[in-house]
């Protein structure tokens, strides 16, 4: 990947332009620190009648269970009002990724994972967390996380 930079003190609005073959996940994560810097992102996340707005680096790991989403904020449980599938659209720029058919997990708050019986792997987060990692997404997070 080649960068370019040039840096003209003559203008008056910073412009970045990006020139590509194809989409693939550097650029989107590029995409998201730019997005990121230009808006205040913030997760609604629901608990005890109250919404918190909740930064995306604070949450560990998402699940849904028993047709509820759940956030994990360090050993806190906060709840997601839309589905699974919304909160991966709107945030995977964000450190998430899949790692099973009801669970996504941000990379940021990984501490380390195991292989277990079956080609799956238990993966243990910073807030000692515990999540399975499936075999269909075991291969991609390797891929992802030790660069495979």
């Amino acid at each position: 990947m080649k960068v370019q930079m040039n840096i003209d003190p003559g203008t008056t609005e910073d412009e970045i332009i990006i020139t590509i073959k194809e989409m693939n996940t550097k650029v989107e994560r590029i995409l998201s620190i730019i997005h990121e810097e230009e808006e205040c992102l913030f997760i609604p996340l629901q608990k005890d009648g109250r919404t918190y707005l909740v930064e995306p680096k604070e949450v560990s790991h998402v699940i849904f269970i028993e047709n509820k989403c759940i956030a994990y904020r360090g050993k806190e449980q906060y709840r997601f009002k839309d589905s699974l599938k919304q909160f991966e659209e709107r945030y995977s720029p964000y450190n998430f990724i899949r790692i099973s058919k009801y669970c996504l997990a941000n990379t940021v708050w990984m501490e380390y994972f195991e292989a277990t019986f079956g080609g799956s792997l238990k993966l243990v987060f910073k807030n000692g967390e515990k999540e399975i990692v499936s075999r269909k997404y075991a291969k991609e997070l390797k891929k992802i996380l030790l660069k495979e």
